[in-house]
């Protein structure tokens, strides 16, 4: 159809050989074919070149409408095939005020500006199901998950920071120890990632043999750093919880270095979304940057 389109544009068989590199014989014949298949004949044939007949007019009309979505097809395909465009749906436990995944799906909409991404904040179970049967592409957790039918990816490792009311008196420290904080009230959230906070609570102070005193409320971060500053307790975050700040909330860093979070992708090694593999190839060079070449 594209020999039949160039020699209908070019008016003549041999200018139209001239502008495909190939041999005059070899586009009569395939014209010629073309013709026999359709059973009429699509050019006049004159020493002067050739001259589309009534057939052949309307054929070439609706080859060009034919041609043109073809083309169309393939260009999306190829733009798809390199992440311009398409979707790619992620499903997230964590803050986007600040820290690596807020860095990570800055870089990535820089550079695939024409991809549109969608972003889903629920319940890690919740998440886990949808990625399971593929209604999302991703997921950003925090931790190190076990998951052995999901391909993973540790993004990187955050310092763990006490959240207290400014007029606190552990405000005014500059670094605080774990057998500092057996006394205090613990304050998280019933749902993501508060029972994460709460089991890790529990873990670093029973290791030290110190009572632990955890409320569970039924609040998001938001109302979670509300009460902290109204002095009803004290709760732990992450680097990227600090991007935003709370009334009357001071964040103050635990001492131990080794007290540190891993935040981590996750998602199906099957799934060929062409955005996806896009995404993973940034996150691993930006793992990498993190000091995390998992």
């Amino acid at each position: 159809m594209s020999y039949f389109l160039t020699v209908a544009e070019a008016g003549s068989f041999h200018r139209a050989a001239a502008a495909l590199d190939i041999g005059q014989s070899a586009i009569s014949r395939r014209i010629q074919k073309l013709e026999d298949t359709l059973g009429v004949s699509l050019f006049e044939r004159r020493p002067s070149g050739a001259r589309l007949t009534v057939a052949g007019e309307c054929f070439a009309l609706r080859a060009r409408l034919i041609m043109d979505e073809v083309n169309f097809a393939v260009d999306a395909a190829r733009s798809a095939g390199i992440a311009k465009n398409g979707h790619l749906q992620i499903g997230i436990i964590a803050s986007l005020s600040a820290g690596p995944i807020r860095t990570l799906l800055q870089r990535f909409v820089e550079r695939h500006p024409q991809v549109e991404i969608c972003l889903l904040e629920t319940d890690r179970s919740e998440l886990m199901t949808m990625l399971s049967h593929r209604r999302i592409d991703l997921v950003c957790v925090s931790g190190e998950p076990d998951y052995d039918d999901f391909d993973k990816l540790i993004l990187a490792k955050e310092h763990v920071f006490l959240g207290v009311a400014s007029d606190h008196p552990l405000a005014i420290q500059t670094a605080l120890a774990w057998s500092t904080l057996s006394g205090q009230r613990f304050i998280v959230s019933a749902r993501e990632p508060g029972p994460e906070i709460h089991d890790y609570v529990i873990r670093q102070l029973s290791d030290l043999g110190r009572s632990v005193k955890v409320r569970r409320h039924r609040l998001g971060r938001e109302g979670i750093m509300s009460l902290v500053g109204l002095g009803l307790g004290v709760s732990l975050v992450t680097d990227h919880w600090r991007g935003l700040s709370y009334p009357n909330v001071t964040f103050v860093p635990i001492r131990d270095e080794a007290d540190q979070i891993p935040f981590s992708l996750v998602w199906r090694p099957e799934n060929d979304n062409p955005a996806l593999r896009r995404f993973i190839s940034l996150a691993r060079i930006e793992a990498k940057k993190n000091g995390d070449p998992s």
